[in-house]
């Protein structure tokens, strides 16, 4: 993972970059974003992550401008608007010139291992642009003056659930359970506006073979292939675990049409058995929100099936 700044200046950067590279730097830096607010979202030791600490908008300046160029050329983009979403004032220009930038942008050295790299990647395109540049630099990779790590709300909070709901209708819900692991759609494909950024709603760990059967099999017969079945991830079991303790009354949102809006309602009584064997809720719908209504929406594309965020 990567942000490519041949230049202090975004725009002159994307507008440098080849078209493959200037792509991948639209969903990199929405992933980027994703880390440095999102708890539990990717590695917050990577040095891309550490290096943008503390400058969520502007680097949502840098997203945008790597989306913007890369809709100059022609590509459809499915990016812009969720990358917005983590400081919008960052594409009205008449705020960002006022958004606080990192130290190290404009430091000749870091923007010269910056050219270097890219000209180690591929010396044909940036040839000719980055003439004498050094071609043995190495990344530098700055450090963040203060370290900010994500944390989920403490208080005044309200859980998330992303449950399946099929064709109901969504001011009908009465029932709600987690999704069947490995099941749950992940948030960057969302109606948020993102493509898939190759990051799941839940991932896997280990694996168990299916119990043999009784019958020995004939001497020399060939053995069919064990079923493995695959066990949820210690993250998931932590959901799965604040679910099913959940007490009565508590209020969850449960998103719909795709993330652009959420059933807010209440869960009701002791848990259930869901019609389809899974652990399940009562649940009485109270209103339904926009997207837009929340103060900050990015957190809405956390990938987890079942996580807090700050009370609307």
């Amino acid at each position: 993972m990567q942000t490519y700044l041949p230049y202090p200046d975004f725009q002159q950067s994307a507008a440098a970059l080849d078209t493959t590279r200037l792509g991948k730097q639209r969903v990199e830096a929405l992933q980027t974003l994703r880390s440095l607010v999102i708890p539990e979202y990717g590695r917050q030791s990577h040095p891309v992550i550490r290096m943008w600490m503390g400058y969520v908008p502007a680097l949502t300046m840098y997203a945008l401008a790597m989306a913007d160029e890369w809709i100059a050329r022609g590509n459809p983009d499915n990016t812009r608007d969720s990358i917005k979403e983590f400081a919008p004032q960052a594409a009205h220009p008449d705020y960002a010139s006022k958004i606080p930038m990192p130290p190290w942008l404009g430091d000749p050295d870091f923007h010269l291992s910056q050219r270097s790299k890219l000209l180690q990647k591929d010396p044909q395109f940036y040839g000719e642009a980055f003439a004498g540049t050094p071609t043995d630099l190495e990344f530098l990779w700055p450090e963040p003056r203060h370290e900010f790590l994500p944390e989920d709300p403490q208080d005044h909070f309200v859980w998330v659930l992303r449950a399946p709901l099929g064709d109901v209708d969504p001011e009908k819900i009465d029932k709600v359970g987690m999704p069947v692991p490995g099941k749950a759609r992940p948030a960057a494909a969302e109606a948020s506006g993102t493509e898939a950024s190759g990051t799941e709603a839940d991932s896997y760990e280990f694996v168990y073979a299916e119990e043999k059967h009784r019958r020995p099999a004939a001497k020399g017969a060939r053995k069919a292939p064990k079923k493995l079945v695959k066990k949820p991830t210690r993250n998931r079991q932590r959901q799965d675990e604040a679910f099913r303790t959940l007490p009565g009354n508590t209020t969850v949102l449960i998103p719909i049409d795709g993330g652009a809006r959420f059933a807010l309602g209440k869960i009701q009584g002791r848990p259930i058995t869901l019609d389809d064997g899974r652990f399940g809720r009562d649940f009485e719908v109270t209103r339904i929100m926009d997207r837009s209504e929340f103060d900050y929406p990015a957190l809405l594309q956390d990938p987890r099936v079942f996580f807090p965020i700050p009370a609307p």
